[in-house]
């Protein structure tokens, strides 16, 4: 596989998109990179395409397999939510706490939020070994890193409340999940904010290493390439990250610019899929980023707990790639957790049609109108032995909220709570 570079001009349970802001913010976020994603897709299709050149992947080894796991820090008034007391200590290898804002330059974090990490660092008293990470940004929060990247001074001050932070929660390292340098071009330094977000990267290392501090520096970046190619030095990256944790979800959603059926993490490309849309998936992605210079003991691959819903325009039209009204019924805004996925098959399964994408390794369901692509234990560890065969560092769930925590899929799945993660886990283990 080859690669070229593309260039372009600038209810009561908690939803993964909650997470990275309101649920406005998010498909704010998946409509910003579709409107870019689309309009290249359609100029390749009139013009019959490109070939895609580049690298040769890179290969190499594993330190040993991590699960990162997103926790979204719930907000107290939060009618049903996973508390860090739920969560077992040794479910993850890493948990990033979910999200800090930057506000005049600095980390910003809310009380109840302190209260959730200093819950979340208690687990390690019975799991010495799990690394607790704040990770900052999210959907909605390009402003914040736009404006503290932008000069030395502003970028010393934001690592200065890094450190800070870092010391007084007793935490093991920061993710910054900037969602994207150098794609929104509002203000004139919008087009060195890829080279900024590459200089805020080495500093944090450098200062690290000055004072001779072992914590984790690792970053959450986009799976298309499109935003790739614009937002990020895949080879700065490499040098001073510990990890990369891969976005690869949101491959497929409900939008105005891509009103058809989809798979919102599709493993590899379907047989039909060609050009621009046979590069919409894990496998696509991960070979890109070592093309680019990335090393695979770098490379965590994203895996969703979560799934999105798309209305049908015809109802006897059920297959991938079937033209969409809206979002679906079910969830929230097009994102509906795994929980609310079984109870609905459940509920429904004697008019319910759940079938496999063979080439994608991603299950999908429709019912009626009702059409849901979405993830469950076979799919996930069909990623997890493909990370395991690649030798890659590991996997990253996204996210612990939206995970069944509460065990309501066991008469579907015959696990107890958390089967999504739990299987990466026990896949990546050899269990």
């Amino acid at each position: 596989m080859v690669f070229k570079s593309i260039s372009i001009k600038k209810n009561n349970y908690e939803y993964p998109l909650n997470l990275r802001g309101t649920a406005e913010r998010n498909t704010e976020r998946i409509l910003s990179y579709k409107a870019a994603a689309g309009a290249l897709a359609l100029l390749l299709l009139l013009l019959g395409g490109a070939a895609l050149q580049g690298g040769t992947a890179l290969s190499g080894g594993t330190a040993g397999p991590v699960v990162v796991c997103y926790y979204g820090a719930p907000e107290p008034s939060a009618a049903r939510a996973l508390r860090p007391a739920d969560i077992h200590p040794h479910l993850c290898t890493h948990i990033n706490v979910a999200f800090a804002q930057i506000r005049d330059k600095q980390i910003h974090l809310e009380d109840y939020q302190r209260r959730v990490i200093a819950d979340v660092v208690k687990l390690k008293q019975s799991n010495p070994n799990l690394k607790v990470l704040l990770s900052v940004g999210g959907a909605g929060a390009h402003a914040g890193f736009s404006e503290m990247v932008f000069n030395h001074t502003c970028r010393k001050t934001f690592i200065k409340s890094v450190k800070y932070t870092l010391r007084n929660l007793s935490l093991d390292g920061i993710d910054l999940d900037w969602e994207f340098p150098a794609v929104e071009y509002r203000r004139g330094q919008g087009k060195r904010e890829r080279q900024h977000f590459s200089q805020l990267l080495r500093e944090i290392r450098k200062e690290y290493e000055r004072e001779r501090r072992d914590y984790l520096l690792t970053v959450a970046t986009a799976a298309p390439q499109i935003i790739v190619d614009a937002a990020y030095d895949v080879d700065q990256l490499n040098l001073y990250v510990d990890y990369v944790n891969l976005m690869t979800y949101d491959f497929h959603a409900f939008s105005p610019l891509t009103p058809l059926t989809g798979l919102n993490a599709p493993l590899f490309a379907r047989a039909s899929e060609q050009l621009y849309w046979a590069t919409l998936n894990i496998d696509y992605t991960v070979q890109m980023y070592q093309s680019k210079g990335l090393d695979p003991r770098k490379i965590v691959v994203g895996i969703p707990t979560y799934g999105h819903t798309f209305t049908l325009v015809n109802s006897e039209n059920t297959k991938v790639g079937s033209p969409a009204l809206s979002f679906g019924s079910l969830g929230e805004l097009g994102f509906v957790n795994y929980p609310d996925v079984c109870e609905y098959i459940n509920k429904f399964k004697n008019d319910s049609t759940v079938k496999v994408e063979k080439d994608a390794k991603v299950p999908y369901f429709y019912r009626h109108s009702e059409w849901v692509s979405y993830d469950d234990p076979e799919s996930v560890v069909e990623k997890a032995k493909y990370i395991r065969s690649n030798n890659l560092r590991g996997a990253m769930i996204y996210s612990l909220n939206a995970d069944d925590y509460d065990g309501v899929c066991r008469g579907l799945t015959g696990m107890g709570k958390f089967p999504l993660a739990q299987s990466v886990k026990n896949a990546l283990d050899g269990t």
